[in-house]
C-alpha cells in the first residue's frame, strides 16, 4: 500500500511537470515563431525594395542612349556604370564590381531591344521574357523557392521613343542561405528551449509538491507505525499559503489522533491493571464455592457478598474510566456550551447539605451578578461533587466544608475547603495522576479508586480552565478551580424576553 501510494504522488509530479513543461515548451515556440515570422518579413520586404531599386536605376541609366539598342552600346554602358541617384530616387548602378556582387548573389540582368530580342544578359537563364508595357515586379518560385522578377521599359530621355526592355531575376541566394541560416539556429534554440522546458516544468513540480510529498510520506509512516511522531515539516511561517494551512490542519489533526490513540492505549492498560485484582478475588471465591464452599452457609453468604462487592467495584471503575475518556473529548462533542456558574454551585451545595446532614456546609457568594462559563453543566456538576465527595470522605473530627465561588477580571474562581487529613508535598504533585491514592488501604475501604481528580482535572483542562490543591497534613485542603466566563453572553431565554 505505502509504496503504491508514493507510486501515485509521483505521477503527480510528472504529470503536472509534463503540463509545465509543455507550457513553457509552447510560449516559447510561439515566441520564437513570431519573432522568426517578424525579422522574415523585414528582411523580405529590404530585399524587394532593393530589388525594385536595381530594376528602376539600371532602366533609368539605359534611357541614356537615346539611340537603338544594340549588344555593343549596352554592354559598353553597363561597364561604365556608377552609383548615384535619379530623379525618382532610386539608386543608379554603375560599377561592375557592384554587377558582380549581384551576379554572385543570383541576381541576373537581362536588355531587350524594342522588338523583345535579348541583346545583353549578364548570367545565362533560362527564364522567359514576355513583353510588358510600364513597370512590373513580381513574386515567382524558381526551383521551389522564392524569387522576384522585375520588368521596365526603356524609353530615350529626349526622343520618348522606346528603347526595348530590361528584365532582372532576383534569385535571392544570400537571403535563401541567410534564413537557412537563421533556421537552423532557431532549430538548435528550440531543442535547448525544450531542455530548459524539461527542466523549468519538472524543477517546477517537485518545489510545487514537495509539501504534498511531505504529507504523503507522513500519513505513510503514521500508517505504518499508529504512534509515530512524524508531521509535516513546514519550512517558513512568515507567509503562509493554502499548502502551509493545510500542513497546519493535518499537524493538528495527527497531533489529535496521537492523543486519542494514546488514551485508548492507556484506557486499556489502565482497565486491565485495575481489573486484575477483582477479578481474581471473584474468581478466588468461585473457586472456593466450587469445591466445598456451596456446602456451608456461611462461607457461600461471604463469598456471595465479597464477589458482589468487587462486581460493584468493577462497575464503578468501569464507569469512571469512561468518564475520563470521554472527559478527554469534550471539545469535540461541547464546543458551545455555557452554564451559569453561581446557579450550579448554590444547586451542588444545597445537595450535599441535605444529603451530609452530619456536616456543616458554608457558601461564600462574592460574585457580583452572574457568570457563564464555557462548559456543559453537568460536567461542572461532576467536578464539584468529586470534589466535595473528597472533601466528606476524608474529613476528620471537624466535619466542615467551605464553599466560596468568586470572579477575577475574566475568570470564575470555586474553592473547596476541608479540615480533614491533609497531604503531603509529594502527594500534592502526585494526586492528579491516574489511580494514585494518598493511603491505598484506607482509599480502598472508602470505596475509591483514584481516578476522581483526574477526570475533574481532564475536565477543566479539556474546557480550558484549571484545577490546583493547597494542603497542610492533618490540617485540611483546598481545591481551587478557575474556569474564564464570556462577559457578554446571554442565554436564550432572557433574549426571548427582550425580543
Amino acid at each position: 500500500m505505502p509504496n503504491r501510494k508514493k507510486g501515485n504522488s509521483a505521477s503527480i509530479r510528472w504529470k503536472w511537470g509534463f503540463r509545465l513543461m509543455l507550457a513553457f515548451l509552447l510560449f516559447f515556440s510561439v515566441f520564437t515563431t513570431i519573432m522568426l515570422a517578424t525579422f522574415q518579413n523585414r528582411l523580405h520586404d529590404k530585399e524587394r525594395v532593393e530589388a525594385e531599386s536595381l530594376v528602376h536605376s539600371i532602366s533609368d541609366t539605359l534611357s541614356q542612349i537615346d539611340t537603338r539598342l544594340t549588344d555593343k552600346n549596352v554592354e559598353s554602358l553597363m561597364e561604365k556604370i556608377s552609383v548615384s541617384t535619379t530623379s525618382r530616387g532610386v539608386l543608379k548602378v554603375e560599377n561592375i564590381p557592384l554587377l558582380d556582387q549581384w551576379s554572385q548573389e543570383g541576381t541576373i540582368i537581362q536588355v531587350f531591344d524594342s522588338d523583345a530580342q535579348l541583346i545583353y544578359e549578364s548570367k545565362p537563364t533560362n527564364t522567359t521574357f514576355e513583353r510588358i508595357s510600364g513597370y512590373t515586379f513580381e513574386e515567382v518560385t524558381i526551383n521551389n523557392r522564392e524569387a522576384f522578377i522585375g520588368k521596365d521599359t526603356i524609353v530615350g530621355e529626349s526622343k520618348a521613343v522606346l528603347l526595348g526592355y530590361v528584365q532582372v531575376v532576383f534569385r535571392l541566394t544570400d537571403y535563401h542561405k541567410f534564413m537557412a541560416d537563421i533556421n537552423q539556429t532557431v532549430f538548435l534554440m528550440i531543442i535547448a528551449g525544450v531542455v530548459v522546458s524539461i527542466l523549468l516544468g519538472y524543477g517546477l513540480s517537485l518545489t510545487f509538491f514537495r509539501p504534498i510529498k511531505q504529507m504523503t510520506d507522513t500519513m505513510n509512516e503514521i500508517n505504518e507505525d499508529t504512534l509515530s511522531k512524524s508531521r509535516i515539516k513546514i519550512k517558513s511561517t512568515n507567509s503562509p499559503d493554502e499548502l502551509t494551512d493545510l500542513s497546519n490542519q493535518i499537524n493538528d489533526l495527527l497531533d489529535k489522533m496521537g492523543r486519542y490513540v494514546t488514551q485508548q492505549k492507556q484506557f486499556v492498560e489502565d482497565v486491565s491493571h485495575e481489573l486484575r485484582t477483582p477479578t481474581a478475588i471473584v474468581e478466588g471465591h468461585l473457586k472456593l464455592l466450587n469445591r466445598w464452599g456451596k456446602d456451608d452457609p456461611q462461607v457461600l453468604d461471604e463469598s456471595l457478598q465479597a464477589s458482589l462487592n468487587e462486581i460493584t467495584r468493577m462497575k464503578t471503575l468501569v464507569q469512571e474510566m469512561l468518564d475520563l475518556s470521554r472527559a478527554e473529548q469534550v471539545q469535540m462533542h461541547y464546543p458551545n456550551e455555557m452554564t451559569p456558574a453561581v446557579e450550579v454551585v448554590t444547586q451542588v451545595f444545597h445537595n450535599f447539605k441535605m444529603l451530609y446532614t452530619g456536616f456543616v456546609f458554608h457558601f461564600d457568594n462574592d460574585m457580583s451578578q452572574e457568570r457563564y462559563i464555557q462548559i456543559h453543566r453537568n460536567h461542572l456538576e461532576q467536578i464539584l461533587v468529586i470534589l466535595l465527595d473528597n472533601a466528606v470522605k476524608y474529613s476528620t473530627d471537624r466535619k466542615e466544608i467551605h464553599i466560596s465561588i468568586s470572579e477575577t477580571l475574566s475568570q470564575v474562581q470555586i474553592a473547596i475547603q476541608d479540615f480533614g487529613e491533609g497531604m503531603s508535598q509529594e502527594d500534592q504533585q502526585k494526586i492528579f495522576n491516574r489511580f494514585y491514592r494518598v493511603d491505598k488501604a484506607r482509599s480502598r475501604e472508602k470505596g475509591g479508586h483514584g481516578l476522581g481528580l483526574s477526570i475533574a482535572k481532564e475536565l477543566l483542562e479539556n474546557y480550558h480552565g484549571d484545577i490546583s490543591v493547597e494542603s497542610v497534613l492533618g490540617h485540611g485542603t483546598i481545591f481551587r478551580i478557575q474556569l474564564p466566563f464570556q462577559e457578554d453572553y446571554l442565554p436564550e431565554q432572557e433574549i426571548s424576553a427582550e425580543e
